[in-house]
């Protein structure tokens, strides 16, 4: 406080009381002291307009940006005015003054507005700009007191008049000049200082009333440039910085959006493209490869590229039985994997899931694709070592070539997808290049497709049965009811071919809505104790209306649910383990039986007999084909018989065609059988016991 007093003009005006000049001297010290800080704020930003912002490149360039389109004006002003004073005193003043020293100010100034034309070239240089603008603000300096002490000079020529446009051209030259400067404000106050100041003290000492009136005016007009200078640069700072805080959130907008797009194009598990970014890709592809074709005289080259669908084979179950954490690793891995095998040649994009997708350029022929898709499946092979544990799996590769199989992105993909499908039904770990036949394959498909949506399931539909014997009584266990579908066009077409093309079109629950009602009205005139199996699809196990339904119908039949067994495959339960799992429970509650067809064949079976309360258990007939000279086959279906011994469950051998082979199950212990050798599937059969077969068995191993 004592400093602030110090400061102050003085605490003693209330001289007269101690008490009163103490307080005032109080509150007039906190005014002072509050007074001196906004000073100092005023006299810092004062001194701020001389300084140059090293810290702020972007001001700096913003000045010199300016200043090239506004010094060249500023110099033509000063050579005009120039030319102009000294054509008014061409007579009165010297030589020297009038045509020598404004000649050389004009030289100056047409240097100095080359100059600044080229600055433009030096915006990107930092360091340039500084130096640009050091010059500036040593050139306004030098030019101010050449061009004021030139205006002096011929004050003192000529009448009141010539006087008068001395007064005239300072004072219009200097603002203009300053106008021309105001971006950078250390140059425009050193020309108000140098000029303007110079002439308010020249004429306030004048002696000439009229004069001193100017000088006031000058000393006005001073005031309030400098005061227009610091509001203008302060406004043009923060201006300048609100640009450049915009612009950096569009930078910054700019990157989300592209990190956004990248997003939406990129498989955020394994990094690699997505399905959006696979199929723009192969549009893309396709336009280019289509101009390549219509260029090939020009060698633009053939256009030919191939489309890959790579599959993981036993996947889900891994998910199932090590978790999504395991099965996540495996995809990043097996996405390096593929990247690996095809090098820098190939675009890979995981579509979802376990499936991905290739684009290979360049190829040479039909055996450089078998040789990669070769390679793709051996690396897939390799077991993958997971937190886990060991995990073993392999890949099915299905091709399509650009324009051989299709030249359109849905063609090739569907057709790639054939063939990955064929290869998965015939050859699973093996890759299948879409070829002529199996465009026959679709065509027929698409057939069968439109004759599902159009046929009359009523008439075209039929059942056969199949019966399945106990091999040590020769009776009846259960007879299989079998689907045929019959179509006016299309002739006889196989179950296995015509229910995927159900499930497909959407038409599989009405199948099995009309061939349940059939087998319920056939089964109402057979022995009350004779059994009966009907199979379900992945879609009638998935849907609860469906399980619904079936449940009414069999209070409705009046037939005693326990006669009923519903045959469920391993790959119906893998669609939907939890629904399946649910509804399997819900047919049991209702006293039907539940059997596990083609055994044997999938990925986790011992899984499914360990979590799903199951009533039998079918093995799958590619294990009895070779079990009469196959160890290995015997070894597998005796362990699965004493398996389902441990567990309680009835256990069925499907496909039995010889006499050895049912020689050879009995002697493991095979309990139930059914194939070709007892009865082949038939709109009729008999419900007598199968003797003479069972016989004719025995006596042929005997």
């Amino acid at each position: 406080m004592q400093a602030s007093a110090a400061f102050g003009i003085s605490t003693g005006r209330f001289r007269g009381n101690r008490q009163a000049d103490h307080f005032s001297g109080r509150v007039y010290c906190h005014l002072t002291e509050s007074q001196f800080v906004q000073l100092t704020k005023q006299f810092a930003s004062f001194v701020d307009l001389f300084r140059l912002h090293r810290d702020r490149p972007e001001l700096l360039r913003a000045q010199v940006k300016g200043l090239t389109r506004q010094i060249p004006m500023m110099y033509l002003l000063l050579v005009t005015n120039s030319i102009a004073l000294s054509y008014t005193h061409y007579g009165q003043a010297p030589f020297f003054l009038t045509v020598v020293f404004p000649a050389f100010l004009s030289i100056v100034c047409l240097m100095r507005s080359v100059s600044w034309i080229r600055a433009k070239a030096v915006l990107d240089d930092p360091d340039a700009i500084i130096g640009v603008l050091q010059r500036i603000r040593i050139m306004s300096v030098v030019v101010s007191i050449m061009f004021t002490l030139w205006g002096l000079a011929l004050y003192y020529y000529g009448d009141d008049l010539h006087r008068g446009h001395v007064a005239y051209f300072a004072s219009i030259t200097a603002v203009g000049c300053i106008f021309c400067l105001f971006q950078f404000p250390a140059a425009a106050m050193s020309v108000v200082i140098v000029v303007l100041g110079t002439y308010v003290g020249f004429f306030a000492f004048n002696g000439s009333a009229i004069y001193v009136a100017i000088s006031l005016n000058m000393a006005t007009v001073l005031a309030v440039i400098i005061y227009f200078i610091r509001n203008y640069y302060s406004s043009f700072s923060a201006l300048l910085q609100s640009r450049i805080v915009l612009e950096e959130q569009h930078r910054q907008t700019l990157e989300l959006s592209q990190q956004n797009e990248k997003l939406a194009h990129c498989d955020a598990l394994t990094g690699l493209a997505n399905r959006r970014d696979y199929f723009n890709f192969l549009n893309a592809k396709i336009a280019d490869a289509e101009k390549c074709m219509a260029l090939k005289d020009h060698k633009a080259g053939d256009g030919k590229f191939a489309v890959f669908l790579i599959d993981l084979d036993g996947f889900k179950p891994v998910n199932d039985v090590h978790g999504h954490l395991v099965g996540d690793e495996i995809l990043i891995s097996a996405g390096k994997r593929i990247c690996e095998a095809l090098g820098a040649g190939g675009y890979v994009a995981r579509l979802g899931g376990d499936e991905f997708g290739v684009i290979l350029d360049d190829y040479e022929n039909e055996a450089t694709l078998e040789k990669l898709s070769s390679q793709i499946c051996v690396s897939l092979h390799r077991p993958f070592d997971c937190a886990g544990g060991s995990v073993q799996l392999s890949a099915t590769v299905g091709i399509a070539t650009f324009p051989a199989a299709a030249r359109s992105a849905i063609g090739l993909f569907e057709r790639a997808d054939f063939a990955l499908y064929h290869a998965k039904r015939n050859d699973r770990g093996t890759a299948v290049l879409f070829a002529a036949r199996h465009e026959t394959i679709i065509r027929q498909e698409s057939r069968i497709e439109q004759g599902l949506r159009q046929a009359d399931l009523e008439t075209e539909l039929s059942l056969v049965f199949q019966p399945v014997y106990n091999l040590a009584t020769g009776d009846i266990y259960s007879v299989e009811a079998l689907a045929r579908w019959n179509n006016p066009e299309l002739g006889f077409v196989p179950p296995d071919v015509f229910f995927p093309m159900a499930e497909k079109t959407g038409r599989v629950n009405d199948l099995t809505r009309t061939l349940f009602n059939r087998l319920l009205a056939e089964v109402a005139t057979w022995p009350e104790h004779i059994g009966f199996s009907f199979n379900l699809s992945a879609h009638d196990l998935a849907i609860s209306d469906m399980m619904n339904w079936l449940i009414a119908r069999i209070e409705q039949s009046g037939i005693a649910p326990k006669r009923i067994t519903f045959e469920v495959t391993e790959t119906a339960i893998l669609r939907d383990f939890d629904a399946a799992r649910h509804h399997i429970d819900r047919l049991r509650q209702c006293g039907a039986r539940v059997a596990l067809d083609d055994f044997g064949i999938g990925f986790s079976s011992l899984r499914y007999i360990h979590e799903l309360d199951i009533d039998c258990l079918k093995i799958d007939r590619s294990f009895i084909t070779p079990i009469v000279t196959n160890p290995r086959s015997q070894s597998i279906v005796k362990t699965v018989f004493d398996m389902c011994e441990n567990f309680g469950i009835d256990c069925v051998v499907e496909g039995v065609e010889t006499a050895e082979q049912c020689d050879v199950l009995r002697h493991f212990g095979a309990r139930y059988a059914q194939g070709y050798l007892f009865a082949r599937p038939a709109a009729k059969f008999s419900f007598d016991p199968l003797v003479s077969v069972l016989a004719a068995s025995v006596r042929a191993g005997g």
